[in-house]
């Protein structure tokens, strides 16, 4: 295995003093986009590989672009000759190889991609409007927009009792994820005298910070006494502190109550 190195990015990072995407931005992504788009086949290993994991492949090197989308195979070829993977391991079988992502920086490229094939879904434009009355605090539209998504997309196999409540967690945190240009996500950190589910931190320190609290009820409980039991978790536990201590004045607290595909909301 040998490490390498781009001299030209190095001098770049020293002129400006900036970590930066040095390599990738020198040309346009738009061709491997398009192709790797349309290849079910790289689409399918694209989660195992942005997992860091190491994927097998059939390769040819031997094509032209022109006929680059007639077979994975090609495909395969140019992602490795132009850079965007690299070459772990030769298999003993004809033309099959064992790849991965070289770097970071080429798998923020990749994580950009899938990023904006989500956006470009119905799917993700509600996403977005979801996530835009949320940063405008249009709390009534956010709650019932993020009812609708819980109710359309649980099922009672995804929430089952065991993890329920980290099932929960784990899906706002991937909506949230979208927001992460404008906000530091955290989430089960100490803040106060206790640890918040999740916190949003503004890179804006005049613009809305966040404290989401999670909570899983019970079919004999009643939904909105398990509402002011967190309220009053979040308050007498200081998980404010961490944000005001950063001088952010605004901060908004968030309750979520969830019971299967039901979810309660409060926005204060």
């Amino acid at each position: 295995r040998e490490d390498i190195y781009n001299p030209w990015s190095i001098l770049k990072f020293v002129n400006h003093r900036k970590l930066d995407a040095y390599w990738v931005n020198t040309g346009s992504n738009d061709i491997i986009k398009m192709i790797v788009k349309n290849c079910r086949g790289v689409k399918e290993n694209l989660d195992r590989l942005l997992n860091d994991e190491e994927v097998e492949v059939k390769v040819n090197f031997d094509t032209v672009l022109s006929n680059i989308e007639q077979s994975e195979d090609n495909i395969w070829g140019l992602l490795i000759s132009s850079g965007y993977l690299k070459v772990v391991e030769k298999l003993n079988m004809p033309n099959k190889y064992k790849v991965k992502m070289p770097n970071l920086e080429v798998k923020q490229v990749f994580i950009s991609m899938v990023d904006d094939w989500f956006l470009e879904s119905s799917a993700g434009r509600e996403l977005i409007t979801l996530l835009n009355d949320l940063i405008n605090l249009n709390k009534e539209e956010y709650i019932n927009k993020f009812k609708k998504i819980v109710s359309e997309t649980f099922s009672f196999f995804d929430v089952g009792k065991a993890q329920a409540e980290n099932f929960y967690h784990a899906f706002v945190l991937g909506i949230l994820t979208y927001l992460r240009d404008i906000y530091y996500i955290r989430s089960n950190r100490e803040s106060g005298d206790g640890r918040y589910d999740v916190m949003l931190e503004p890179k804006d320190k005049t613009k809305n910070g966040y404290i989401m609290e999670f909570k899983v009820c019970r079919e004999d409980e009643d939904i909105m006494e398990i509402v002011e039991k967190a309220k009053k978790q979040i308050e007498d536990r200081g998980y404010n502190l961490e944000l005001a201590s950063k001088d952010i004045t605004s901060i908004v607290k968030m309750v979520y109550v969830f019971r299967g595909k039901d979810v309660e909301l409060e926005i204060y």
